[in-house]
């Protein structure tokens, strides 16, 4: 399970729960019109992808680092303009 807390470009508040199984299906989201898709591609990595429409909207991929408190993970996504680009961010486990 995925927990996600943020603000949109507005600035008002997002937050949204996800997950399954790591199966590389399309997994309706409920109350939306996107699909996610979660996979395990090696022994510590994992792919979520985000679609609309049948198009890819953004990607993340998630890597707990050897702590296993700490994750790093690496957004691919495409600016309006059509170029991509990539934010890498780190996370800590807060108990």
């Amino acid at each position: 399970m995925f927990t996600l807390d943020g603000e949109d470009a507005d600035r008002k508040p997002m937050k949204f729960t996800y997950g399954g199984a790591l199966d590389g299906r399309d997994q309706p989201l409920p109350g939306s019109d996107a699909v996610l898709v979660l996979m395990r591609y090696d022994q510590r990595n994992i792919e979520s992808i985000l679609k609309r429409g049948g198009k890819v909207a953004d990607r993340w991929t998630r890597e707990p680092l050897p702590d296993l408190n700490t994750m790093r993970i690496i957004q691919h996504g495409v600016k309006p303009d059509g170029c991509e680009f990539q934010n890498v961010s780190i996370y800590r486990r807060i108990e």
